[in-house]
C-alpha cells in the first residue's frame, strides 16, 4: 500500500473514532464531562517542556509550504514539505502535528506526519497535504500558513 493510500486509511479511521466518541453518551459521558469541567476550574501550574520535548520539537522542521500542483496531492494543493532530523542518541519514532491557519492566523484544522525507526543523526524528508475532512473551520482554499504544533519522539519497539 502506498504511503498516500495508507494516510487516507489512517485519517478515515481517526475521523471515525472522533465521530464514535462524540456519539457516546449516558452517565459515563456525563461523569467524564463533569470531572473535565471541574479540572478546568482549578488553576494549573505553567507546564514547561522537558529537555527531551524541546529536543524533539527542534527535530521537525517545515522546509517549504504553499499551493502547488503535486503528483500525489493533486493540482493546486496546499503542500507542506518537512524534514525530520533525529538529534537523539538512539533510533526514534516521530509523530508531528501540523496546524493549518487562515489569513488571520486562525486555526482551520490539522494533520499529522509519522517517521518510524529513524536512526540517530539520520534525516527523513517528505511532504504532506491536508485532506478536506481535516479542515473543519473553513475550506482548503482558506489555508495561508502551516506550523508544527506538537512533536512526540518515542523509542521504537
Amino acid at each position: 500500500m502506498k504511503c498516500a493510500q495508507l494516510r487516507h486509511v489512517l485519517v478515515a479511521v481517526a475521523v471515525g473514532a472522533v465521530v464514535l466518541t462524540g456519539c457516546s453518551g449516558g452517565e459515563e459521558a456525563a461523569a467524564e464531562k463533569g470531572s473535565a469541567s471541574q479540572a478546568a476550574d482549578k488553576p494549573k501550574a505553567q507546564e514547561q517542556p522537558t529537555k527531551a520535548e524541546e529536543s524533539a520539537s527542534q527535530d521537525v522542521r517545515l522546509v517549504k509550504t504553499g499551493v502547488e500542483d503535486h503528483q500525489t496531492w493533486g493540482p493546486k494543493a496546499y503542500v507542506v514539505h518537512y524534514k525530520v532530523t533525529n538529534s537523539g542518541p538512539a533510533a526514534a519514532n516521530y509523530f508531528a502535528e501540523i496546524e493549518f491557519l487562515d489569513k488571520d492566523g486562525d486555526h482551520l484544522g490539522q494533520t499529522g506526519i509519522t517517521v518510524d525507526k529513524l536512526g540517530p543523526g539520520k534525516v527523513s524528508e517528505g511532504d504532506t497535504a491536508p485532506l478536506e475532512a481535516e479542515i473543519r473551520n473553513g475550506k482548503l482554499t482558506d489555508i495561508r500558513s502551516a506550523r508544527v504544533t506538537k512533536v512526540d519522539r518515542t523509542d521504537p519497539q
